[in-house]
């Protein structure tokens, strides 16, 4: 008989969060070749949503099979423990995200991003009460700005949907099913 050898969370979240951004990155490029006109915006909402679908289900199964090989192991597998190995797979996607979301602004489509300063700057501009240097500051570091943004929407969204499939993949010890 063959034992199970413990998982290790760190290193299995890191590959687990390497192939969820993965997902993420690949319909993020596919949303970049729609056209923006009326079609095109239902194409992308329904690339956002089979986007998000893909991304739950995929938490799932990661979670799921973290919780079952560490439940071979230590014969269960608590809430806790699973809800910080999807947290913390969360959070290795959301590094990756943020780090491509950078690179593509800055390197690989910067012109994109100079349409989006110019609208953005235009937008604030327009409103009361703000501040030009704001504006010129946050416009002139809107690569950071972005990627902070995604790697908080990731930790976000990867907090809350954690914590709802972490009840669904734990696995009770045999004869209890309160833990």
């Amino acid at each position: 008989m063959q034992t199970v050898q413990p998982v290790s969370k760190f290193n299995s979240a890191a590959i687990e969060g390497l192939k969820l951004a993965a997902i993420s990155i690949i319909f993020m490029l596919i949303s970049t070749l729609i056209p923006q006109n009326t079609t095109g915006g239902i194409i992308a909402i329904l690339i956002s949503i089979l986007k998000l679908g893909a991304t739950i289900t995929f938490l799932w199964f990661a979670m799921k099979k973290y919780s079952v090989r560490n439940a071979k192991v230590e014969g269960f597998t608590t809430y806790g423990k699973v809800f910080s190995y999807g947290f913390l797979t969360s959070l290795f996607s959301g590094i990756v995200l943020a780090a491509f979301t950078f690179i593509n602004m800055k390197f690989i489509s910067p012109e994109s991003t100079e349409a989006a300063k110019e609208a953005y700057m235009t937008q604030l501009s327009a409103m009361p009460g703000i501040d030009g240097n704001m504006v010129d500051m946050l416009a002139n570091n809107l690569e950071a700005v972005t990627s902070f943004g995604m790697l908080f929407s990731a930790l976000f969204y990867g907090l809350i949907w954690s914590l709802i499939l972490a009840s669904s993949t734990k696995v009770n010890p045999v004869g209890n099913f309160n833990n």
